[in-house]
């Protein structure tokens, strides 16, 4: 597989957690400290951070990101959800976190990177005994950032204690959607009056990311303890509602991977189809909105996980499936049977650990963000030459 590697040049930055192209600039939203975003240039090939976006967070002693949380407007300005590096308890990540789920050595990446000194306790607490909540973590931000003038400019706040942790733009129509950590709670925004609305709390956490259909209505998942069931999560604006469908996505939930379960990832092809891609096994579905039901293509991996889904100017849909070892898989909805998917391997076979978390399409390549390796980079895929 014929593919490059590009690393962030910031010291607090530890993850690719999100991306967005606004023309031949993609955008990558980081999981790190005050400069929360970076930008590829695709003419020059470089990456280089931005200034303090995120200022206010300059003085804590853990990291911030935009986790699923950066999307592009009509007029080429972004949009940034703040998020928090939390766990899904709604607590700061501490040491013994990252004891135990990366080793020590994986520092060595970001010491290779020109930062020799880089410990664990940089980017996280050693503990939460002097953590204090209403001090440093009162509740998260969205704001508006203008790459023309380099300014920002605050749309909303959330709720006290709430941050972003997925947001999608429906710039059609002016809205945003997200969920929130801690409390899985569901908003709405409309940007241009900078009015948010909390809808509550939706469950436990069952979904990873939301999506919004041609006709504007946003879905995701929700969480059945009292059958243990996946189901669908509906919100229509024209209503101003929030809906708990009984419809089962899977009848059982499925095992947290890497503290994910439930839906993964979502995408909306350009005519209009859409498809769904799971935690557990990561199984691959078509979504028809019309009838509200999941149609099952394929299960693709044992370690779960499909954190990226990307459409090609050919209508090829690439799949980044597995953990931790993600693989690259191509899907090709115009075929039938077991030849509609070709598996091209792992896409990274030097790494102790190589998944992605945020990606995008253009020009003949497949751009992915990588997280959970400590020193996050740009990989690039030549597909013409897969």
């Amino acid at each position: 597989m014929n593919v490059s590697e590009l690393y962030v040049p910031d010291r607090d930055a530890i993850a690719i957690t999100s991306m967005a192209r606004v023309g031949r600039q993609i955008y990558l939203g980081l999981t790190g400290g005050p400069r929360i975003l970076a930008v590829y240039d695709v003419d020059t090939g470089s990456i280089e951070t931005l200034q303090d976006i995120f200022p206010w967070v300059a003085n804590r002693d853990y990291c911030t990101k935009l986790h699923n949380a950066l999307g592009a407007l009509p007029d080429g300005s972004l949009l940034l959800g703040e998020g928090n590096h939390f766990t899904w308890d709604g607590l700061p990540v501490t040491t013994a976190y990252f004891d135990r789920e990366l080793p020590e050595r994986m520092l060595g990446r970001k010491r290779a990177q020109g930062f020799p000194d880089a410990q664990y306790n940089d980017f996280c607490l050693r503990n939460l005994n002097g953590w204090d909540r209403r001090r440093t973590d009162p509740g998260g931000r969205i704001i508006r950032y203008d790459p023309v003038t380099g300014t920002t400019s605050d749309i909303a706040r959330l709720p006290d204690f709430l941050y972003v942790q997925s947001m999608l733009v429906d710039s059609l129509n002016g809205r945003a959607y997200g969920h929130t950590l801690p409390g899985n709670n569901f908003f709405a925004l409309d940007i241009e009056k900078g009015r948010l609305e909390n809808f509550g709390r939706i469950s436990d956490f069952a979904h990873h990311n939301m999506v919004v259909t041609p006709s504007g209505i946003c879905y995701g998942g929700w969480f059945d303890r009292g059958d243990g069931a996946l189901k669908l999560l509906k919100y229509d604006p024209q209503e101003n509602r929030l809906h708990h469908r009984d419809q089962i996505i899977l009848p059982e939930i499925g095992p947290k991977v890497a503290g994910n379960q439930g839906v993964d990832q979502w995408l909306v092809t350009r005519n209009g189809r859409i498809f769904m891609g799971t935690v557990d096994q990561s199984r691959f579905f078509e979504f028809h909105p019309e009838d509200e039901t999941f149609e099952l293509l394929g299960t693709l991996s044992k370690g779960g996980r499909m954190t990226t889904m990307d459409e090609d100017a050919d209508g090829m849909i690439w799949l980044g499936v597995d953990y931790p070892h993600m693989r690259l898989v191509r899907f090709d909805p115009a075929a039938h049977g077991r030849d509609r998917f070709i598996d091209y391997g792992r896409v990274n076979t030097t790494h102790e650990r190589c998944y992605f978390h945020a990606s995008c399409c253009f020009d003949g390549k497949l751009y992915l963000g990588e997280t959970d390796g400590f020193s996050p980079s740009l990989h690039i895929v030549e597909l013409g030459a897969l």
